[in-house]
């Protein structure tokens, strides 16, 4: 279960720095309620340039819930729902930015209280 938040958190830290050009920026995280989490994002890389992006919610022993983007293109803006299937609560909060379908560029990650 995740601990619904009033504010958007925006503390996310580079886990993976970016990377030929292409990164995540202003990402923030909204949990509406205890299922739900909600990331937001802007996708940066060379102009006109298709980027896919991922969000995922994970303990230390793996992924909990995830979600992937269709093709997107650089420059866009991204919202992505992520969604429990079970009452454990996750631990951290993923994103990920890739320049083709599993090559990735950057990611970020945030410690879940």
């Amino acid at each position: 279960m995740l601990t619904p938040t009033s504010n958007s958190v925006d503390s996310f830290v580079d886990l993976l720095r970016p990377s030929q050009g292409y990164s995540l920026s202003d990402v923030r995280l909204d949990i509406p309620n205890p299922m739900t989490a909600i990331f937001k994002a802007k996708l940066n890389g060379p102009k006109c340039t298709p980027v896919w992006v991922r969000a995922w919610l994970s303990t230390e022993a793996g992924t909990l819930a995830e979600t992937a983007s269709p093709q997107l293109m650089a420059g866009d803006q991204v919202t992505l729902e992520v969604t429990l299937r079970s009452a454990e609560s996750p631990q951290n909060a993923y994103m990920r930015i890739e320049s083709a379908p599993l090559k990735t560029e950057h990611v970020v990650g945030l410690k879940l209280a």
